[in-house]
């Protein structure tokens, strides 16, 4: 009797787990991961934050129910995530313009907003930034979407093409999706001035593009109100715009999967469609969004001494990291490193395109059984000051 699973071939492994999973099997005691997209502290321990222990411990104290969310999730948790995304004065000013659904991570935010413009635009193609997310393309294909590449970043030079940038977009056709990164850009750690998110915004409105922002890291690149300038720019100027945030690394709540989606238009007419329809298409993805942990994110900024507590540990992962990249080129240069990695101290957030080639990168793992992902991208959060005295000399032995 014919079988379906007797057909079934092994999927491939995902780039970034699938080294995880060698690198628990590695007996290499100096054995350092730089691929998963997790913070560490200088311990090589990923912390619970002071304000979400204090908020859990709260929510113990009042939590009545296990009943189910509203489909869009809980009224002060949108409200709340609207404040900080939006900040202060565009919240007062378009409020009552601006929806959002808590989702299950920032990926079933992507999730959601795929599906559901499939629905509505299916001839359009996705167009994402080369390099970007290894699960961005993945996401927006399971939609049935095809996908398309608008140039980025100069890997010779290690930094943002600006022109070819511009040039590329130039070139997306009227009504296509363009995914842009708010910040800390994944997996190159280069962003974009506020003068190059102003030409890029304009840009898009000219080129009348399907404009999504994907915001999963605001706070770990220059601070929660600075990291969010180009998400409330495209949100100033662009009629339409969908924007996706998570709360996995800022809070650090990477098991609770918190994210949120969110748009904004300037057209209150069709409000109420678009709300029902995003409504009618998570029912069918998840169809309620999970509590436990967008009630820790509800409680923590809608308390002003947590709120204040959150935004000190954020700041202290923050700044742990931007130490990281410094003492990494330091420890590069005490180590006569033939290659200059000054640029490093330039990217932002967890991650940092290294300029390391695929042959350098498996020697790395083969000899120091230092884990990186093919494309040279490290989590620098992963750099500890333990470690990154091994991690230097290991890049100068393979270079």
């Amino acid at each position: 009797m014919n079988n379906i699973y007797d057909k079934i071939t092994e999927a491939p492994k995902d780039p970034i787990l699938g080294l995880t999973e060698e690198f628990k099997s590695d007996k290499n005691p100096e054995k350092v991961n730089l691929s998963v997209g997790v913070y560490q502290d200088d311990n090589g321990k990923t912390p619970t934050f002071e304000s979400v222990t204090l908020a859990e411990k709260k929510l113990i104290e009042i939590n009545s129910s296990k009943t189910y969310k509203p489909i869009d999730g809980d009224s002060i948790f949108l409200s709340e995530t609207l404040k900080l995304v939006l900040g202060e004065s565009l919240y007062s000013k378009f409020a009552s313009n601006t929806l959002g659904f808590n989702t299950p991570g920032g990926t079933g935010a992507l999730k959601l907003a795929s599906d559901f413009l499939y629905n509505f635009s299916s001839k359009s193609k996705v167009w994402l930034s080369n390099p970007t997310w290894p699960n961005h393309g993945p996401v927006f294909n399971s939609s049935g979407f095809e996908i398309k590449n608008y140039d980025y970043f100069d890997k010779n030079n290690n930094k943002i093409d600006f022109k070819r940038m511009i040039d590329s977009i130039s070139s997306i056709p009227e009504n296509d999706i363009i995914v842009l990164h708010g910040c800390c850009h994944n997996p190159t750690g280069a962003d974009m001035t506020k003068d190059q998110w102003s030409e890029i915004t304009q840009l898009i409105k000219k080129r009348n593009l399907i404009t999504i922002c994907d915001f999963a890291y605001q706070g770990l690149g220059d601070g929660v109100e600075e990291d969010a300038h180009g998400v409330r720019n495209l949100i100033e100027e662009l009629d339409n715009l969908i924007v996706c945030s998570s709360y996995s690394k800022n809070f650090g709540l990477y098991s609770e999967r918190v994210g949120c989606l969110i748009y904004h238009t300037k057209n209150l007419d069709n409000y109420s469609a678009v709300q029902s329809n995003f409504k009618k298409v998570a029912r069918t993805i998840y169809s309620n969004p999970p509590s436990h942990g967008s009630d820790i994110v509800k409680t923590i900024l809608s308390d002003e001494f947590l709120r204040k507590l959150w935004i000190e540990n954020l700041d202290d992962a923050k700044n742990r990291i931007i130490d990281m990249r410094k003492s990494l080129i330091s420890n590069l240069i005490n180590e006569n490193c033939s290659r200059n990695f000054d640029f490093i101290a330039d990217q932002k957030g967890m991650f940092s395109f290294t300029g390391l080639t695929e042959n350098e990168v498996a020697q790395l793992k083969e000899k120091f059984s230092i884990y990186i992902v093919k494309s040279g991208r490290i989590n620098v959060a992963g750099i500890t000051s333990g470690n990154v005295k091994y991690i230097a000399k290991a890049i100068t032995g393979v270079i």
